[in-house]
């Protein structure tokens, strides 16, 4: 009686096991392979077809292996996850080739905007294939390749520029080599002449090509252009010499070793001038400049004639002629040696016999006869120092 007792008790638990390990058996297990395009207490996975959510906290951008029960609710699919994996890509993806763009937001330039889920590892404004799905209103990347920069601007694309600044200030101007390029910089933002840049910004191909930069962080200063004497200089090269100032405006200063015009510097006819000045297109914008020998220091060349050499001059006026037109001749002698002074009327200056003159300008003849003839009547000093 009692061994029988016992046997229903083994047989009893036996069930109970068997009962209790088919509880937690399912014939109806799934499996689902997806991206992470929602992430949260519950995470939506997608493989380019169909979206499947589960209760588990997943990374964005991961691809994962659920197993569990598949199961059909009011909002979609769901699977109760008895099992979760990271694991490689086994659908389909889609190719994009564009530019990488971070703006309030990533984003690939085709040169349309397709708005990145998250940032990829890619320099901003560089050439990428990108491989991944599209969820909505975004792209999901998966793979990157980077591939570099564009060698040559186009429309509505990133460029990345590097050059010297030519014009400053907000826009500025950069020279690249072989072209100008006009920049339009954050606000509060500015570059000065003569700095060797890099600047990256999305191009608009107008007549002249413009750059528009969204961040301080795409200007990188690389130091100063090169030096070259003035006569080596190229444009977007800093010129240095050592030249006489043979015409001096309020604009410009015109020297005796080039033709182009020296901007941003003021010193008088005849002044030496020490510079260091950044090659334009068309000028010279002095950067650092001195006068190294005032024109007073300029030996007397009124024995000196040679036509077209430029000289100071030095004497006492012997008589002075005016014409009817205002023009006005006078002669100048010191010692055996004598030039005939031009006195145009823009000049606004007279002469008187018996005065001193000191006069800075160029050798030249009248009537065949040697003579002198000055820029401004602030070349030309009678009575007083000049």
């Amino acid at each position: 009686m009692v061994q029988n007792k016992l046997l229903v008790i083994v047989l009893l638990s036996s069930l109970l096991i068997v009962s209790l390990a088919l509880r937690h058996y399912s014939p109806e297990k799934d499996s689902f392979t997806g991206l992470c395009v929602r992430s949260g207490s519950i995470s939506v996975l997608y493989n380019g077809t169909v979206a499947v959510a589960v209760g588990e906290h997943l990374e964005l951008g991961k691809i994962y292996t659920v197993e569990g029960r598949l199961r059909k609710t009011e909002r979609g699919l769901w699977i109760d996850a008895s099992s979760v994996r990271l694991a490689e890509v086994t659908f389909p993806l889609e190719s994009v080739d564009g530019t990488y763009w971070y703006s309030f937001g990533p984003f690939l330039l085709t040169p349309s905007r397709i708005r990145l889920a998250y940032p990829i590892n890619a320099s901003k404004g560089s050439l990428v294939n990108v491989e991944g799905l599209t969820y909505g209103s975004k792209f999901y990347p998966v793979k990157v390749v980077e591939l570099g920069y564009l060698k040559e601007p186009e429309n509505g694309m990133p460029y990345l520029l590097e050059g010297v600044v030519l014009y400053g200030g907000n826009p500025s101007v950069i020279w690249n080599g072989s072209e100008e390029f006009r920049v339009y910089l954050p606000h509060g933002l500015s570059l000065k002449p003569g700095i060797h840049v890099r600047v990256l910004g999305i191009a608009r191909l107008y007549s002249t090509i413009t750059l528009y930069v969204d961040s301080s962080e795409d200007v990188v200063s690389l130091g100063t252009a090169d030096e070259k004497p003035i006569n080596l200089a190229k444009v977007g090269e800093v010129a240095t010499g050592e030249c006489l100032v043979v015409k001096a405006t309020s604009r410009y200063l015109l020297l005796n070793c080039t033709t182009l015009h020296l901007h941003g510097f003021t010193a008088r006819t005849g002044d030496t001038v020490r510079f260091e000045a950044l090659r334009r297109k068309s000028s010279l914008l002095c950067l650092d400049c001195s006068v190294t020998k005032p024109r007073e220091w300029l030996p007397n060349g009124i024995c000196s004639f040679r036509e077209g050499s430029f000289a100071r001059i030095s004497g006492r006026v012997v008589w002075v002629k005016v014409y009817r037109n205002g023009f006005g001749i006078a002669n100048v002698t010191n010692g055996t040696c004598s030039v005939l002074l031009k006195l145009p009327s823009r000049l606004n200056v007279s002469l008187t016999e018996n005065e001193s003159v000191t006069a800075y300008g160029f050798f030249t003849t009248y009537r065949g006869k040697p003579a002198f003839q000055v820029n401004s009547g602030d070349d030309l000093c009678s009575g007083r120092r000049c």
